[in-house]
């Protein structure tokens, strides 16, 4: 159990960060991978939202965006049809992701923006007990450090917490659950890098603003 745990949160923290985590399939002849020098980063108050639910936007994902529903039935949210969707280890990990005008190859992520949606089964801990022992053991050996401490926050009406690590690159995590009596969460790592001012912020933004949580 604990060496799927440490494999688990290995998929997450250096596969964000390192080249190939973007890497598309070779049947699409597509090739992609993250680069971690530009994450995006949001601050917020204490039990505040990080992103006020908004309409700006969220109707043309509405009217003709593509969705999604978890496995587990947990989650869904809408998303652009531009983007990319593909999901890892049996469901427990969901991406999206797009290429900037100026991506290039098969290199690291220099223009594009990248989410990625993993299922949590709390196993009966609180949501706050979870997410110190993610940072407690993914901190453990020095490799990584956190940079923003967890703060307490909402998404929408949904109840979690916020911190930012850095290892081989920086990210920023939003973990939200229904509520307090869910054995379910959401653990939400984004990045955005976007030299050529797109407004992939902005379509991270509204993505968020739509995500629904059902257990």
């Amino acid at each position: 159990m604990k060496n799927s745990f440490l494999i688990g949160l290995c998929v997450i923290l250096i596969a964000i960060g390192a080249i190939g985590f973007l890497r598309m399939n070779q049947e699409s002849g597509d090739a992609a991978s993250t680069n971690e020098s530009q994450m995006a980063t949001s601050t917020a108050d204490p039990n505040e939202p990080i992103w006020s639910p908004t309409t700006d936007g969220t109707d043309s994902l509405s009217a003709g965006g593509s969705s999604f529903s978890d496995p587990e039935g947990v989650y869904t949210f809408l998303y652009p049809n531009d983007y990319t969707l593909d999901t890892q280890n049996n469901g427990q990990y969901t991406r999206i992701y797009k290429q900037g005008p100026t991506q290039r190859g098969q290199t690291e992520m220099y223009d594009g923006v990248l989410m990625v949606f993993e299922l949590i089964d709390l196993q009966g801990k609180s949501l706050e007990d979870w997410v110190d022992t993610r940072i407690q053991d993914s901190t453990a050996d020095g490799t990584i450090e956190v940079t923003q401490p967890k703060t307490a926050t909402t998404l929408q009406s949904y109840p979690g917490f916020t911190y930012e690590v850095r290892g081989l690159g920086s990210s920023t995590h939003l973990v939200v659950q229904k509520d307090g009596e869910s054995n379910n969460a959401v653990d939400i790592t984004f990045l955005v890098a976007d030299p050529e001012g797109v407004g992939f912020q902005g379509e991270v933004d509204r993505v968020l603003s739509t995500l629904e949580l059902h257990k």
